[in-house]
């Protein structure tokens, strides 16, 4: 059978590799389809678990996929993901507010808003001119506690959900350039976050309670997940229609498994048929985070 599929979809790869590769992870793939849990995934497991999940999404059991029962079946998927990431970035949102407040008085005041914004804006100004731009060099990248200890790769599932970063260059300079000059002087960087502060501070008390600070963040993070919940559909019709070759309104399953085979190869760097983490990371393909027709086979 797995030959059969495999000599099946092989025209079909050559064709379509740049437009449905999926760019996601060794880690998601093997946490998604790793049927016996033993950390390691065969293509014959990764082909049978496809096939079960193909035939659980053909709702009317008719051999195809329509788009909707497509855009359904991953539908449910974005939900429970966004409620999981929702959930632990709360309780990542609760830890941080005590990291902030330094002197456990259950308040955060703008002085411990600035302390840890001076610690921040350290990091991020690596040529040390004061001033943070477009083309300065990264940060060296934070390491955890885990991570100090040991370096093995680990099976974790990338978040879904994904907040406006500032622990990068651009990512800095997006959420801080007020002028749109590309760069971040540390005056316009403490007004920001003087400002946001008193947008948070809703009693205009000149401090923060726990409540308002984790509030004004759920305020954020529920808009992102609208639009990471609207962005995630739009791009399964795309991919539906990418897939559907034969542009017929339906999915066969040597169709759905191109996007399969193309992910499981891009990660079995070593080309063995088993893809565990011990396979070397694959070379990165560029814009591959924002290729709109991406196959997401790894969630």
């Amino acid at each position: 059978m797995l030959k059969t599929v495999s000599l099946a979809v092989v025209s079909a790869l050559c064709i379509s590799a740049s437009a449905v590769a999926a760019p996601h992870s060794a880690s998601g793939i093997i946490l998604t389809y790793d049927l016996n849990k033993d950390e390691s995934l065969p293509l014959e497991e990764f082909v049978d678990a496809r096939r079960a999940r193909f035939n659980a999404s053909d709702s009317n059991k008719d051999g195809v996929l329509d788009e909707s029962e497509y855009v359904y079946e991953w539908e449910g998927k974005v939900e429970k993901r966004l409620a999981e990431d929702r959930k632990a970035s709360v309780k990542q949102t609760h830890i941080r507010f005590h990291a902030v407040d330094s002197n456990d008085d259950e308040f955060i005041t703008i002085d411990e808003v600035n302390a840890v914004g001076e610690r921040s804006f350290s990091r991020m100004d690596s040529d040390n001119d004061g001033v943070v731009a477009l083309g300065d060099p990264e940060p060296a990248p934070r390491r955890s506690a885990s991570q100090e200890k040991d370096d093995k790769p680990e099976l974790v599932q990338r978040p879904m959900l994904r907040m406006p970063t500032s622990h990068n260059i651009e990512g800095f300079v997006t959420l801080y350039d007020q002028n749109g000059d590309e760069k971040v002087t540390k005056e316009e960087f403490h007004a920001v976050r003087k400002a946001q502060f008193q947008r948070t501070d809703e009693n205009s008390d000149d401090k923060l309670t726990e409540q308002e600070y984790v509030l004004e963040f759920e305020d954020r993070l529920d808009a992102q997940i609208e639009k990471t919940h609207e962005g995630q559909i739009k791009q399964t019709y795309v991919r539906f229609e990418v897939l559907d070759t034969d542009e017929n309104g339906k999915m066969t399953f040597s169709e759905y498994m191109v996007s399969g085979f193309n992910a499981f190869h891009r990660y079995d760097t070593n080309g063995d048929g088993y893809l565990t983490l011990a396979d070397p990371a694959p070379a990165p393909r560029q814009q591959e985070q924002s290729d709109t027709t991406t196959a997401q086979v790894s969630e």
